[in-house]
């Protein structure tokens, strides 16, 4: 080829790589002024739905009923995300506003210098009450069905004083809040954080995703290490145990608990140890035998599973990669009586 027809061809991708460049530009400007659903959701008893969209950089929780009427709750601070919002016995609401993650490479994070609180809202978004200020990252907040308190879930939280800066070694914990603001601690956790939390309807065991080293976790163990399912008594935390089979060496991901029926469903991958790539599926467990039951053919990796209050319904999120290399998330809800899935369309 002569050089001219080099520099014809040169030419002509330069202008495809530029292309793609401000086509990928415009799907992420796009992205940034257009609301978005972030995946944070939850389920009300009466079937309404709390999530959080975010539109220009600021996320705001909103609330659709049955009738598909939405409400405007609260909008975060600039700059601050919503996490985990719960609905309260009073028809009220509670979310986490956080800084989020620190954005330093892992070994250098310094998740003590962020900042995290729990605000209570009224059911039509006036009355804002901040229950708790923390430093540090509020990753997951829970209703207890049977208290009036909740449990949260952080890294290297803290109520007193200014922290120290500088990388600290990763640690978790778990902890009561109540409405007064009154804050314990109930188990901590090194290395790892619990994942998948759920809490019996009597308010004293909960439930939790661990890989299977946590308590002496070593380099060389977390390579061979199992995500199961533990059962914590909140009031003893020791007593941790194992309720997912202890000899299976494929990993879970999600667990919702089916108390009245002595069941879970989890999320697991249907052809570990195969070739190709993980195939993911909800599926049954009988806890009396021990043994799992049938796949809900979803057929697909969800996130955050929720059961309604009467067990029929399920609902998670899927997550979608975008092609500007983004992530986006939709919500969906399976009915287990007759394995429909169906798309729940959210908008401000």
């Amino acid at each position: 080829m002569n050089k001219k027809g080099m520099l014809i061809v040169f030419g002509f991708i330069i202008v495809v790589i530029a292309g793609f460049a401000v086509a990928g530009g415009i799907v992420e400007s796009s992205k940034n002024t257009e609301p978005y659903f972030t995946g944070e959701y939850n389920i009300g008893p009466d079937g309404r739905i709390a999530y959080v969209m975010e539109t220009d950089g600021r996320q705001t929780l909103y609330v659709k009923g049955p009738d598909a009427k939405r409400i405007e709750v609260y909008t975060a601070e600039e700059s601050k995300e919503l996490w985990s919002p719960v609905f309260n016995d009073n028809g009220d609401f509670s979310v986490i506003e956080t800084t989020g993650y620190p954005e330093a490479p892992p070994g250098e994070q310094e998740f003590q210098l962020e900042h995290s609180d729990v605000h209570t809202i009224s059911a039509e978004g006036g009355d804002i009450e901040t229950v708790l200020q923390a430093r540090g990252v509020i990753t997951d907040l829970v209703k207890d069905p049977a208290q009036m308190r909740w449990i949260i879930n952080g890294i290297h939280l803290s109520t007193e004083g200014e922290p120290e800066e500088g990388f600290k070694p990763y640690a978790s914990g778990l902890y009561t809040l109540k409405p007064n603001g009154n804050f314990e601690e109930i188990q901590s956790f090194e290395t790892y954080s619990p994942s998948s939390l759920s809490i019996a309807d009597n308010g004293k065991r909960m439930l939790m995703v661990l890989p299977d080293d946590y308590e002496n976790a070593t380099p060389d163990s977390m390579f061979e290490s199992v995500e199961r399912i533990y059962e914590m008594n909140i009031e003893k935390p020791e007593e941790m145990k194992v309720i997912s089979n202890k000899n299976s060496e494929v990993p879970i991901s999600e667990v919702v608990w089916m108390e009245d029926q002595n069941k879970l469903l989890y999320q697991t991958i249907m052809n570990y140890g195969e070739d190709g790539l993980y195939e993911y599926d909800m599926v049954s467990y009988d806890r009396a035998s021990g043994k799992e039951g049938d796949r809900l053919r979803i057929n697909d990796s969800v996130q955050h599973a929720k059961l309604s209050r009467d067990n029929t319904l399920l609902y998670y999120v899927k997550e979608k990669s975008e092609a500007n290399q983004s992530e986006s998330y939709e919500l969906f809800r399976y009915h287990l009586d007759n394995g429909e899935e169906e798309k729940i369309e959210l908008s401000p």
